[in-house]
Parts: structure tokens; C-alpha cells; sequence
């Protein structure tokens, strides 16, 4: 019960608190320290149910929703991974972006890992623009509830919070995939967007319906694209569009 009580006295970064400068070196460290996404990585069904028992149980459904805690290639120590729309094709662009080139007032935290020794949970991704959650949404309860459950089940390294993003008017609301583009981070569209071989589920819970046994995923991993895993791309690219033309010409998406 120690871990839950002192949590609520720490105001989440982004969240309950502006950031600052600090925050954004511990992101990078905390980024680079997570172990790489694999195909192999697979979670326990009965440990995502209780989560999200957890989340609706305390009203948090289409506020927060939890991660699996994972990272790309590492990101050098003067950047953090940051998300922004891409604007051509629904969807988000995720890369890394220097640290003095932030308003830290415009940029808000995404996905938040919970690090036991600090009591306190750590943003290691964030997005462009206001968070769609308010610090009088953040229920210190359902806080105490998740990252106890974490801590208690040995999860704090396999699970993160996250916020809800929803999709904005004319996008379509589903499943999203991840594609991991070499050198350029990665990029989250509608999974019906993908063309892709398997994809491993990273973020819960999708649309529940009551019909469905098992919360279905809201966001996955292209993880074969090809056998790399990755999209290669031998030619500078600079802004989202040449980004989304050259996928699109490789035959990793449709438009």
C-alpha cells in the first residue's frame, strides 16, 4: 500500500505538472532502457482482462488505455521520441526530435512507464499539442489501483499507462498498426492501411463489444513487413508526404 499512497503525493509529468527540461533527459534514458520489440513478445489474456476491469471499473475507458512496454532503435541523449499527425493519410509520424527544439507547453505525454524505485510514472513518448486529458481527469484512485496491480505482478516492465487519443472527425476509428521505417521511426495508421505479413498486439484495449470474450487490441506491430521487420528507405526524406509517397510505392500501405 506504500507504493500506491505515495504515487498520488507525485504529480504526473505533463499530466498534473508542466514538464521540464529533467523530464525530457529521464524520457530519453527510460526510452533507450526498454527492451526491443520482437515477434516474440506475447502477454498474458488473463492479465489484460483485469487491466481493463481496472480501467472501467474506476469510468477510465476512452481516457487511459495501457502499452506494451517496448522501444524501437535507441534515440540519441538530446532527443525524445515525439508524435505528430501526418496529415496526407490518417495517421501519426513517431521519431526522434531534439529536446531544444521543444515548447515544452505544446507537446504533452503519451505513454508512461511506471518506475517502482522513484514511485512515479515516467512519459517516455509524448505528442504534438494538448493532451485530451485534464489534470482534474486524472482519478489518483484508478492511478493507485493500475500501478499497484503493476507493481504486485511483477508488470512494470511489461505494461505502461497510456492516454487515449481519439480518432479525430472523418478518421476512421479502429485498430492501428505500427510500422517501423529504418532511420525515420515509426508510423501509426489504420490497421486496414498495412499490408503486412502478422501483426503483434501492443496496446489495450481496442472498441469493446460484449459480445468479444477477450479485449481486442486498439493498437499492434506490423512485425513482418518483411524479414527485417523494417521498412529500408535509401533517399532523404523530409516532410510527411514524401514519407507516406515512398511507403505507398514499396507496397507497405494503401491509400
Amino acid at each position: 500500500m506504500a507504493t500506491r499512497d505515495i504515487i498520488t503525493a507525485m504529480p504526473i509529468p505533463g499530466l498534473q505538472r508542466p514538464f521540464t527540461k529533467y523530464d525530457m533527459k529521464e524520457s530519453t534514458a527510460t526510452y533507450n532502457g526498454l527492451p526491443r520489440i520482437q515477434a516474440e513478445m506475447h502477454v498474458d489474456m488473463d492479465r489484460i482482462k483485469e487491466l481493463v476491469e481496472i480501467i472501467a471499473r474506476h469510468g477510465q475507458l476512452g481516457k487511459f488505455c495501457f502499452h506494451l512496454v517496448h522501444r524501437h532503435d535507441h534515440i540519441a541523449n538530446d532527443t525524445v521520441r515525439l508524435e505528430s499527425d501526418l496529415g496526407v493519410v490518417p495517421g501519426k509520424w513517431n521519431k526522434a526530435t531534439s529536446i531544444d527544439s521543444l515548447d515544452l507547453q505544446g507537446i504533452h505525454g503519451a505513454v508512461f512507464k511506471f518506475i517502482p524505485e522513484q514511485n512515479q510514472l515516467v512519459p517516455f513518448e509524448f505528442a504534438e499539442g494538448p493532451s485530451p486529458i485534464s489534470a482534474s481527469d486524472v482519478n489518483d484512485k484508478f492511478v493507485q489501483e493500475f500501478t499497484g496491480y503493476l507493481v504486485e505482478n511483477n508488470l512494470t516492465d511489461t505494461f505502461a499507462l497510456e492516454v487515449v487519443h481519439p480518432a479525430e472527425a472523418g478518421q476512421p476509428n479502429e485498430c492501428t498498426a505500427e510500422v517501423e521505417v529504418d532511420k525515420f521511426g515509426t508510423v501509426v495508421l489504420p490497421k486496414s492501411m498495412v499490408n503486412a505479413k502478422e501483426f503483434l498486439p501492443t496496446g489495450w484495449p481496442g472498441i469493446l463489444q460484449p459480445s468479444e470474450a477477450e479485449p481486442p487490441p486498439g493498437q499492434t506491430w506490423a512485425k513482418k513487413v518483411d524479414e527485417s521487420h523494417k521498412v529500408f528507405i535509401n533517399k532523404p526524406v523530409g516532410a510527411a508526404g514524401e514519407l507516406v509517397d515512398e511507403l505507398v510505392r514499396q507496397g507497405i500501405i494503401k491509400v
